[in-house]
């Protein structure tokens, strides 16, 4: 970031390709379930693709599915779908139609799961680690 844009963020962020459902509102008033894929995740936030155009300060509902490591004394990892809502605070481009017609989406966590954010900070460790 530049000295004039600093990054304001305050959890780490990690690439992750994770299955990410979210209830997309059209123009009409109603809602489009959408089944997306994240580009990077933090314990605070997500960045994804979208072919939907979404407003900034657009509340959204989302489903995370993530891999959760085995517990210490376990072996068997487990897949946990992680309940969230979230507000859009950045759209990239943020105007006209882009060339893929893919918009690239941020969202601030506005509310997780109880149980969804131990889940999500595991995975991230999980994930910070393999790249190491």
């Amino acid at each position: 970031m530049s000295p004039q844009f600093p990054d304001r963020r305050h959890a780490q962020r990690v690439d992750a390709n994770l299955k990410l459902s979210v209830q997309v509102p059209l123009a009409d008033g109603t809602k489009a379930d959408a089944s997306l894929e994240t580009i990077n995740i933090s314990s605070s936030g997500v960045y994804f693709k979208s072919n939907h155009f979404i407003e900034p300060m657009t509340k959204l509902e989302m489903e995370l599915e993530l891999a959760v490591p085995p517990e210490k004394g376990s072996t068997e990892a487990k897949i946990a779908t992680v309940h969230c809502q979230g507000i859009v605070v950045r759209v990239t481009p943020d105007s006209g139609n882009p060339p893929d017609g893919e918009w690239e989406i941020a969202v601030f966590f506005t509310s997780i799961e109880s149980g969804g954010h131990r889940a999500l900070e595991r995975h991230i460790a999980y994930l910070l680690e393999t790249v190491q």
